[in-house]
């Protein structure tokens, strides 16, 4: 796979679908700064954090297709699957639209019918994925991106983000420790926020 252009591929179809860019970029951005953080408990690689990437990226284009927002994340899965992508095989294809499926609501789960018949190892990369990217959409719960910078702190039974903000964020805070459910089960680790003052130069 040729990261460059897939990257372009699914920004194309970011910008055309997209709701709100800002958000979903910004998103993004979150998510694989917290697989960077993380690649000693995930131990995923760059294919991973592009598949991540271009799940966050394209996690809410479902609200194209459901304005109210209901079911906008199995909205989403379903857009991802049916465009004609160039760049990304089929599996790829599936993971990603898998993780963005599950940014929101349940997490995965056998009973679902598109996730129970992925292989063992394709589901725990969907866990995976799908832990990081519900804590990094917590983390612009807003959408106002006031979330400047973190850092993952590992410990043997915590993993500690440490928030850089220009301005209380309690809504993030609130919203990202609900989403991170999936990757304390996931890593085995309480997650708690930290709050720091953003620094500026």
């Amino acid at each position: 796979m040729n990261f460059v252009s897939a990257r372009e591929e699914f920004h194309a179809l970011m910008q055309t679908l997209e709701t709100d860019p800002y958000h979903a970029q910004h998103v993004a951005q979150l998510a694989v700064h917290l697989f960077d953080e993380l690649t000693d408990l995930h131990g995923l690689g760059d294919h991973d954090c592009l598949l991540l990437e271009a799940a966050a990226c394209l996690h809410d284009i479902g609200h194209s297709a459901s304005p109210d927002g209901k079911g906008h994340h199995r909205e989403s899965a379903r857009l991802i699957r049916s465009h004609q992508w160039q760049q990304l095989s089929s599996q790829t294809t599936e993971i990603i639209a898998q993780v963005a499926r599950y940014h929101r609501k349940s997490p995965p789960d056998l009973e679902h019918e598109e996730f129970a018949a992925l292989a063992p190892l394709e589901r725990l990369r969907v866990q995976k994925l799908a832990a990081m990217l519900r804590v990094a959409d917590g983390l612009d719960r807003s959408h106002r991106q006031h979330i400047t910078h973190f850092s993952a702190e590992i410990l043997p039974g915590r993993i500690v983000i440490h928030l850089s903000a220009a301005s209380p964020v309690p809504n993030e805070i609130s919203a990202a420790t609900k989403k991170a459910e999936l990757a304390q089960a996931i890593f085995q680790r309480e997650i708690v926020f930290s709050t720091h003052p953003a620094m500026h130069s």
